[in-house]
């Protein structure tokens, strides 16, 4: 009795190997459920859009003409310039910052430097402008 009091342990062994182990595999179960639940990959990164190669990424004043979704291939116009280009919805600014994130081929981003009042149009494939003609103008006297 005066030996368990003073921390000496006994010669009698009190728990069986199968219990040793059994404590050992909970242990690791236990490590790999939090893991899981707890780690891995931040929702951050998981968010972004990988670019892929010959891909640039513009940030512009656009209109949005369609609803906003991460990975949405739109296209881009501008009708004064009567220019078009599809790209992929990368970033949406937010209500009062009427910037928005886009990927574009590399070498159709110039354009987008080039011109103003560009507006983002869901993805059209077969958008033709129609060509303005110019008619004679006439002028009536009274």
């Amino acid at each position: 009795m005066i030996s368990k009091l003073a921390g000496i342990i006994s010669g009698k062994n009190t728990k069986t190997k199968l219990w040793w182990t059994k404590l050992a595999i909970a242990l690791v179960v236990s490590n790999i459920f939090f893991f899981l639940l707890f780690g891995g990959d931040n929702t951050s990164s998981a968010q972004t859009l990988s670019m892929p190669l010959g891909w640039v990424e513009v940030q512009l004043e656009a209109r949005l003409h369609t609803p906003f979704q991460n990975g949405k291939k739109v296209l881009l116009v501008n009708r004064s310039g009567r220019k078009k280009i599809s790209a992929v919805l990368n970033n949406g600014g937010s209500e009062l910052d009427q910037r928005v994130t886009v990927l574009v081929k590399e070498d159709e981003a110039n354009l987008l430097f080039q011109y103003e009042n560009w507006e983002i149009l869901p993805l059209i494939q077969n958008l033709h402008f129609k060509t303005a003609t110019q008619r004679e103008t006439h002028e009536i006297r009274y």
